[in-house]
């Protein structure tokens, strides 16, 4: 590959060649074309500013007491990281709170305040500047705060969904003020596997649901409520009776209650399940089933919080030693995932990569000296001295990162994009989901007068993951990306970028879901209130399947016209596993747009469900 032999220079410095010159000649790599365009501004369901607080964040609160001042401060404020989760807080102030005197079942709330007036007294509220803690998703866990007959937790229990309820709301109503209460309560952290040994059902878990998000919308009504913190979304298992049994009874009973749906996603195994690789075609493919079956039923698709993801080794909690290569396998989730979940801020409304800090918490009385948890940014060495891992690279990678949101196409889904401009910045973030290189060609910079060019550059299907940081003299037109590997380039420029054109991007639902695959039979699918103009459509359609089954339909028809589908979708091809789900898009005429659409998928075999089918729809507009 041909490209400025300055960059083979920074690119040896750094340790790896993400950016290769002739001389480092890589492997044949796959063209990839990327073209960007600085000048229009990307609206995503009426978002155009990239929000920190909704995309990058640490599963901490800023009242981590076993992180010192200075980790806070590096954090929070060298890095730009905001504070995403507190599991604990609910569950252990719960214990301090007796029984009403005339009803031993529900908690005693004037004591509550009592309790919680004497902490403020004392300087033991919460912890944090008052946007900091209304970051933080509140949440706690069902062994401890579930109403069932016998729970002793505290002394009320809880036993009945009143009490647990009236203590949730009352605690968020007088714990906090409205200056810094959290905006949201995830009722539960991973319940429904839990629910068998805990001799409980989906079913209960679901009501509690209900009563505690009616008791804190009529204390509390800016807070949002929501889950369930789904632990194992593979929707698609037995043919989808596991979204049967899980999300879809969840939402028919609870989720004409909830602000907002959760879930946790990650690559390898979260507490049972097959290992695999989400990253990609799949958490697009449990979106967009859960969007479109929110849409069907409450006329709206919900927002989504993912309130975990990233990767999970083999060691999952478990301490072990440490493992750098272990820790760039989990980068390459953590950057992944990101990287396609920043195309959703209208509809992912806050995204928790399960990062830790110090979690003393994690360490027993059976933790080997130098082995730790394995999503730890710090860890503790055999000497007990904290060390900083490998996994602090994600923060890094991403620092600095601002701005709105602008126009960047690549023509390989496993060559994710993102482009903003951020004042008199204008910064491009790539990365390759593929097991293979790819060869990007970069068009749409050549108009864009600088005063100087950053490379940012992260490997992470290594034994050692390696980030580097570096001026550049001039602009790539070519970049090599190795298999999971991220570049960024930041361009500082002599002005603002200006503000030319805008594309809106719609997603609309269709107001069918899940219909079964049989052989050669045409599946409609009506969509209604599709804009039209000029600009850009797709289709993104989702099918569940085992594997042998042909993943590809054998026809797709959009208002009768048949379309050309791509033999590629966004990330791995999940082979090794039982079933295949993923979303694969299909581009769609801009002429074929009608407010009333129909599209027809026809599979050539029988077997499986195709679960969802989205159009988007992007329409430039002048500003």
């Amino acid at each position: 590959m041909v490209i400025q032999r300055v960059f083979a220079r920074c690119a040896h410095a750094l340790g790896f060649c993400v950016l290769v010159a002739p001389a480092l000649a890589a492997p044949a790599a796959e063209v990839v074309r990327v073209v960007v365009d600085p000048t229009r501004v990307r609206d995503i369901g009426g978002v155009t500013r990239l929000d920190r607080a909704q995309f990058l964040s640490i599963h901490e609160s800023p009242g981590s007491k076993d992180m010192t001042p200075e980790q806070h401060r590096l954090l929070r404020e060298e890095l730009d990281v905001r504070y995403g989760r507190d599991g604990g807080s609910l569950s252990w102030q719960s214990k301090r709170v007796p029984a009403d005197p005339s009803n031993p079942d529900l908690p005693d709330v004037e004591r509550m305040k009592e309790l919680l007036e004497k902490d403020r007294q004392r300087g033991r509220g919460p912890k944090g500047a008052p946007a900091d803690v209304r970051d933080v998703v509140l949440c706690t866990h069902p062994e401890h705060l579930h109403a069932m007959a016998g729970n002793e937790h505290t002394a009320w229990g809880p036993r009945n969904y009143e009490g647990i309820a009236e203590f949730t709301a009352q605690y968020l109503k007088h714990q906090y003020t409205d200056k810094n209460r959290p905006v949201y309560l995830e009722v539960f952290n991973e319940p429904f596997v839990k629910a068998r040994k805990m001799g409980t059902t989906v079913e209960a878990m679901s009501e509690q649901h209900l009563h505690v998000a009616r008791r804190v919308r009529e204390l509390c009504p800016e807070v949002k409520v929501g889950g369930y913190s789904a632990a194992y979304v593979e929707l698609e298992l037995r043919n989808f009776q596991h979204w049967d049994s899980r999300q879809k009874t969840f939402m028919d009973i609870a989720g004409a209650e909830m602000d907002f749906f959760s879930y946790h996603i990650y690559d390898g195994v979260n507490i049972k399940g097959e290992p695999r690789v989400r990253t990609g075609s799949n958490s697009e493919a449990i979106m967009d089933l859960i969007d479109t079956y929110s849409a069907i039923q409450y006329g709206v698709a919900k927002p989504i919080l993912i309130t975990e993801f990233g990767g999970i080794p083999t060691a999952s909690m478990d301490p072990a030693p440490y493992d750098a290569g272990r820790s760039a396998g989990m980068l390459y989730s953590l950057v992944g995932q990101l990287m396609t979940f920043m195309d959703h801020p209208d509809c992912l409304e806050k995204v928790i990569p399960f990062l830790l800090g110090v979690a003393e918490w994690t360490y027993t009385k059976e933790t080997e000296p130098g082995e730790a948890n394995v999503f730890l940014l710090w860890r503790k060495d055999a000497d007990g001295k904290l060390v900083e891992t490998d996994l602090m690279l994600y923060y890094k990678f991403w620092e600095g990162v601002a701005g709105e949101w602008r126009q960047s196409r690549s023509s390989n889904p496993d060559v994710r994009t993102q482009l903003w401009a951020d004042g008199n910045r204008l910064i491009l973030a790539m990365m390759n989901l593929d097991d293979q290189p790819k060869r990007v060609e970069l068009a749409g910079l050549e108009g864009v007068s600088t005063k100087s060019i950053r490379g940012r550059f992260l490997q992470t299907r290594t034994d050692q993951p390696k980030l580097g940081d570096r001026q550049l003299d001039r602009l790539p037109t070519k970049i090599t990306l190795r298999p999971g590997a991220a570049a960024m380039l930041i361009l500082e420029t002599d002005g603002p970028i200006p503000r030319e054109s805008t594309v809106r991007e719609h997603r609309v639902y269709a107001t069918e879901c899940l219909k079964d695959i049989v052989a050669k039979q045409p599946m409609r699918f009506r969509f209604e209130g599709v804009p039209t103009g000029e600009g850009t459509m797709a289709i993104r359609l989702s099918s569940g399947r085992e594997l042998g089954k042909r993943k590809l339909p054998l026809r797709v028809r959009f208002n009768g016209k048949r379309l050309k589908v791509p033999n590629n979708w966004m990330g791995g091809d999940q082979a090794g596993r039982k079933n295949y789900f993923g979303m694969i898009e299909i581009p769609v005429p801009n002429e074929l747009a009608k407010p009333s659409s129909v599209v027809e998928v026809t599979y050539p075999d029988t077997g499986g469900k195709t679960a969802a089918v989205v159009l988007q729809v992007n329409r430039r507009e002048s500003l």
